[in-house]
């Protein structure tokens, strides 16, 4: 798909999803080691972390939101589009793909409004934003995870959107049973 969408973007999105990807990986194998040490120093130490709960938080809502853009990229997210398996002729096919994404789209154009306002709050709060109790991490920090993570999905759709629109419809491929 990276192909088809502008020229001056190319570079940009294969930047963004390699930082991505790159997010995606540290912040899951960081995950999977703090539960582990929990684990252990728990059960075999009985002992424990001391409020890591409030930064495996911040970690798990960039994870959480950024693993969003990640399949909204790939267009992998979980969908219910049977209705879309239903249709046989290719322009009625496309115009309903052409119609869900624009939902889409604007859906995710005012939830990421949303997360704008939401991080804008907290930074106007500043100095006295809110944070957390042991470590006093802002609040803007997994807040800001969301609006990231909503800002590249909502992109990600406009570029399906416009390869949809580009490429036009596709004849159905009817598969052996």
């Amino acid at each position: 798909m990276i192909d088809d969408i502008p020229r001056g973007l190319q570079a940009p999105v294969r930047a963004l999803l390699v930082f991505q990807k790159w997010l995606l990986v540290t912040s899951s194998t960081i995950l999977a080691v703090v539960f582990f040490l929990v684990v252990v120093l728990r059960y075999g130490f009985e002992t424990d972390l001391f409020a890591y709960e409030e930064w495996v938080l911040a970690i798990a809502f960039w994870l959480y939101f950024i693993g969003g853009a990640q399949g909204s990229w790939e267009d992998s997210h979980i969908k219910a589009d049977f209705l879309s398996a239903m249709i046989r002729r290719p322009r009625l096919r496309w115009r309903f793909a052409l119609l869900t994404n624009a939902l889409e789209l604007g859906t995710l154009i005012v939830l990421t409004c949303w997360g704008a306002l939401m991080v804008w709050e907290d930074v106007a709060r500043y100095p006295n934003w809110q944070a957390t109790v042991a470590w006093n991490i802002p609040l803007a920090v997994p807040r800001f995870g969301i609006f990231v993570g909503l800002f590249l999905m909502a992109l990600y759709s406009a570029l399906h959107l416009y390869v949809r629109l580009k490429r036009g419809p596709t004849p159905v491929v009817e598969t052996l049973r």
